[in-house]
């Protein structure tokens, strides 16, 4: 850790099977994704996903 505020933006995308994603807002979402959640800080959208992880079996964050 930097010790710099999160100041970067990211979304949480669910793919076509489930799949989720921590992906940064700059970059363009791909194809067969959506937003599940966001935009928010890499931190919060950490958070989302550990919230929810129970929700689908194949639920995993991107490490950034």
């Amino acid at each position: 850790m930097s010790g710099k505020p999160d100041t970067e933006l990211y979304f949480v995308l669910i793919g076509r099977v489930g799949r989720c994603t921590i992906w940064p807002c700059a970059a363009q979402i791909p194809v067969g994704w959506r937003v599940a959640f966001g935009p928010d800080t890499h931190a919060q959208c950490v958070a989302y996903v550990e919230r929810h992880r129970g929700d689908k079996p194949t639920l995993a964050a991107h490490q950034r």
